[in-house]
């Protein structure tokens, strides 16, 4: 089936009016995205703040009459020089499988790679995380999460036990598995993340070491290797339980944090952890500590 895409590019003052519309238009769904490369990386709790320059974009089916539209929005929005229109056909597709041609093998530390069920890779002896799109965040892209899989590629994992603090799709904890740890606990407060843990565990055939963990319920005794992959803000409000997850002389990973957020994320935790420097990728930061044997 082919469709078609309604698109208002405007000004943040004026998008919730222009979703509203294109909802009363009869469109099937209503998105808004950022028009002008503004980022908004951690707005504050309970807040849906919006870029500076948005577009709101309509989706209706093929035979939607939409000759009527610029008159429509021309008399319910005062403001004609704050917004342009476009309507354009747009093709069905199978959109995993376009997010599948495009999400190319990645390649970290010597040689572990994350891929795609429907790629290959290079080399014939390299250890492979095979993950697909699905319910939950992480493949490996974003630089929070390819900065964590870079240090658990490049250290010695075997003997250690790994809590995934935050796992989302369990690309951390599972690429610990495949790297050489014992076990593996998923924990996160999205039972969608831990569907899709489980099943990109048991994709990757390591799901007989792996316990998977709501936020409010998990097992409190302490691991080798600890990684928190989440933002700033619940790191340093969960530092204390985090801390409580880490043996001593064991190793803690936090990531998604901004550069500008290291200084606060460290005081948070430096009673405890001595840090090695940050790795910056991007603006991202991720930490590296050791507790102390104290």
């Amino acid at each position: 089936m082919a469709w078609q895409q309604l698109t208002i590019t405007t000004n943040q003052q004026l998008a919730h009016q222009f979703e509203s519309l294109i909802e009363e238009l009869g469109s099937l769904s209503v998105t808004m995205t950022d028009s002008a490369d503004q980022p908004i990386y951690e707005p504050p709790l309970n807040t849906t703040p919006l870029w500076q320059h948005v577009c709101v974009t309509g989706l209706f089916d093929e035979n939607h009459d939409l000759s009527s539209a610029k008159q429509y929005f021309t008399q319910h929005v005062d403001d004609i020089e704050s917004w342009t229109l476009k309507i354009e056909p747009l093709e069905d597709q199978v959109w995993e499988r376009v997010w599948l041609e495009n999400f190319q093998p990645i390649k970290f530390g010597h040689n572990f790679w994350v891929c795609s069920t429907e790629h290959e890779v290079p080399d014939e002896a390299a250890t492979i995380l095979r993950l697909d799109p699905g319910l939950a965040f992480g493949t490996g892209t974003h630089p929070t999460t390819a900065l964590c899989l870079e240090w658990l590629a490049s250290n010695d994992l075997t003997e250690s036990d790994i809590i995934d603090f935050g796992c989302g799709s369990g690309i951390l904890a599972i690429a610990g598995l495949l790297l050489g740890t014992r076990t593996a606990i998923g924990i996160d407060i999205d039972p969608q993340a831990l569907t899709a843990t489980i099943d990109n565990a048991t994709q990757n055939n390591v799901l007989n070491k792996i316990q998977v963990f709501d936020a409010q319920n998990y097992p409190k005794k302490p691991q080798t290797i600890v990684v928190a992959n989440i933002l700033a803000e619940p790191l340093v409000s969960l530092s204390t339980n985090i801390s409580a997850l880490v043996k001593p002389s064991g190793h803690l990973l936090l990531s998604g944090i901004l550069s500008e957020q290291v200084e606060q994320v460290m005081r948070a935790y430096s009673d405890e952890f001595e840090f090695s420097p940050a790795q910056i990728r991007d603006d991202w930061a991720c930490l590296h500590a050791i507790k102390k044997n104290v």
